[in-house]
């Protein structure tokens, strides 16, 4: 069955960072873990949905998304029902329903533990940890954050404590904070489509302030100052699921990129944790193409492509609701 999608305007940026971020999320699954010279030598060069191996032996159908675009999509469910408000008891227990189903294999381990000790004590908000991990399967959560705040005047001290919210439900390092802001502010710059997308590394650099991320983004902006010419080598920023490697490298490749498909097939083929850095680029690339510039292949192969779609202009016109009531 295919889908027809808008043909601009904000709900198309919308839909189309949604959409990205599960074909991402979909196209990376089969080869998460493989090195680019594996799946160079298993696949050629991937330009489509494969089906994928569960950790229980199973075969996952092609075009099957995994945690990442679950959770995101419990948070945009959760931020639709209360009309923009962030409800975190909420949005735990959308994440509860995960951890009993077949997405648990997907989670990490901090997740999970994280997720059963809330089950346990009926609290979504974790300690600081000033060690614990800062990971690119947790930043993904500021996708939603960041389409929300695209509308409207941007309170940058909002979005920062909404992804603190959503980060500190299972991981409390200020490094795991900054990176979900990094990669909601970063999102909201596509969704906007104000600045140039050349311009997005070092303006993300500037709103985090300090920090090892930040201090990343300002050199890959330095990079990109100096004339980058497509193709872009997603790895050269690094492709393993430290945020410190997955944020630098979805901006890296979603700002390149003449098309949205280059930008997440290039991260997918690149290896290491391509399902977290392709669903990143994909919601990235899908905020600065709109759904509109996803090919319809891509779409008509998605396995939740209905519910996304249907999701999106929901999520859209509650964001215009919060705007205008903040």
């Amino acid at each position: 069955m295919s889908l027809r999608h808008p043909t601009g305007g904000r709900e198309d940026k919308f839909l189309g960072a949604l959409l990205g971020l599960a074909i991402g999320d979909a196209l990376g699954m089969p080869v998460a873990g493989m090195s680019r010279a594996a799946i160079a030598d298993r696949f050629g060069r991937i330009e489509t949905f494969l089906p994928g191996s569960a950790p229980s032996g199973g075969e996952i159908k092609a075009g099957e998304f995994t945690d990442e675009s679950e959770v995101v999509l419990c948070i945009v469910e959760s931020l639709t029902t209360n009309e923009g408000t962030l409800d975190v008891e909420n949005i735990g227990a959308r994440l509860l329903h995960l951890l009993r189903g077949d997405s648990a294999h997907w989670m990490s381990g901090a997740t999970r533990v994280a997720l059963e000790l809330a089950e346990r004590t009926s609290s979504f908000r974790v300690q600081i940890d000033e060690d614990g991990p800062a990971t690119g399967d947790v930043a993904v959560r500021g996708v939603p954050i960041g389409l929300l705040l695209s509308v409207g005047a941007l309170r940058e001290e909002r979005l920062v404590a909404m992804c603190e919210e959503v980060t500190r439900m299972t991981h409390g390092s200020p490094a795991a904070i900054s990176a979900t802001s990094a990669v909601a502010f970063a999102v909201q710059l596509a969704a906007r489509g104000d600045e140039p997308p050349e311009r997005w590394a070092g303006l993300t650099a500037e709103f985090l302030g300090s920090g090892e991320l930040a201090d990343r983004l300002s050199a890959l902006d330095r990079r990109v100052g100096e004339g980058v010419v497509w193709p872009l080598r997603a790895d050269e920023f690094g492709t393993d699921i430290a945020a410190r490697e997955c944020v630098p490298t979805s901006i890296a490749a979603a700002v390149s990129a003449p098309r949205f498909e280059d930008a997440v097939l290039n991260v997918v083929n690149a290896g290491g944790a391509t399902d977290t850095n392709a669903a990143l680029a994909g919601a990235l690339a899908g905020a600065r193409f709109g759904a509109s510039g996803i090919p319809q292949r891509l779409i008509d192969g998605l396995g939740g492509r209905i519910y996304v779609s249907l999701a999106a202009p929901w999520f859209y016109r509650t964001a215009l609701f919060a705007a205008g009531n903040n």
